[in-house]
């Protein structure tokens, strides 16, 4: 019988919670991202979705598969959960797959702050044909980083993510950094939002009832 008894209070709980669906960011074209569960509205503020490039553009070319965005709840209204950006990285396997002997992986972490005021850690990698010297290492690097803060500040939040995931800044790292030595790849490995802009920020999570 007590078995029983907890059976119906699950069963209940479940009754009470209703789905919400979770709406990508208006720049990633506001597509469905899924749903998720809750008996209180406010509980979904905050909630984290993974999804990949290719299910935001319903383009399942390679590039995109292995590239994943994860997006964060801070508005509901009615049904619908509002999220906005909070981190892009690539698989590790895709990481690993580019992994070769006897050539060179030279990487750097980079906080940049955005021209309209987003504080970000992003971190590159690029990838030699061949294995590099210390020296052309540390130019290249210099490179890396040069191009991503040059990037970040003279472009707002949106356009640095956009620009970033679909590869305009990795393509503009390689054209630079091949002077100094044969490239065979290059990828912004991760981006993670560490802060938004003051008057941002202070704005509270909303929760809006629709009629």
């Amino acid at each position: 019988m007590a078995r029983k008894r907890r059976a119906a209070r699950v069963k209940d709980k479940w009754t009470m919670k209703k789905w919400f669906t979770l709406i990508a960011p208006e720049y990633f074209g506001m597509v469905e991202l899924g749903e998720t569960p809750a008996d209180d509205a406010s509980k979904v503020i905050g909630r984290t979705v993974e999804t990949t490039l290719a299910e935001l553009t319903n383009d399942y070319s390679n590039q995109n598969t292995y590239k994943k965005l994860i997006f964060k709840v801070y508005r509901v209204a009615g049904d619908n959960a509002y999220t906005k950006f909070w981190r892009f990285e690539l698989t590790r396997e895709y990481l690993n797959s580019l992994t070769r002997r006897r050539t060179s992986k030279i990487e750097d972490i980079v906080d940049v702050t955005t021209a309209d005021g987003y504080k970000l850690r992003v971190k590159s990698v690029v990838f030699t044909v061949r294995r590099c010297k210390t020296s052309q290492k540390r130019a290249i690097r210099a490179i890396m980083r040069q191009i991503v803060v040059e990037k970040a500040s003279s472009l707002n939040f949106v356009q640095f993510i956009q620009e970033c995931v679909l590869g305009k800044v990795p393509a503009e790292i390689y054209k630079n950094a091949k002077k100094i030595y044969p490239i065979r790849r290059v990828e912004i490995r991760k981006i993670e939002l560490l802060a938004e802009p003051a008057e941002t920020e202070t704005q509270p999570a909303v929760v809006e009832a629709v009629a």
